[in-house]
């Protein structure tokens, strides 16, 4: 069985626009740390949105996961 790839595994991935930017924003930082002062990008209102939106929807998601394991944790 082939392991999933992290494209299709990340959310924040799967959209073609929300990867671009949050591709050159990552670049930008990581050359920033080895000393290369490189313009600094920054996202836009829809790109922070559709992070905002991927988050709610993956904490949601992640309650949903976690919900079977509560009455594990109950001590009687």
């Amino acid at each position: 069985m082939r392991k999933k790839s992290l494209l299709e595994t990340n959310p924040y991935l799967k959209d073609p626009e929300l990867r671009k930017a949050l591709l050159e924003l990552s670049a930008a930082s990581s050359t920033a740390v080895e000393g290369v002062l490189t313009k600094y990008p920054k996202l836009s209102k829809a790109m922070k949105k559709k992070m905002r939106e991927i988050a709610a929807a993956q904490q949601s998601q992640d309650k949903r996961d976690l919900t079977p394991l509560f009455p594990l944790f109950i001590m009687p």
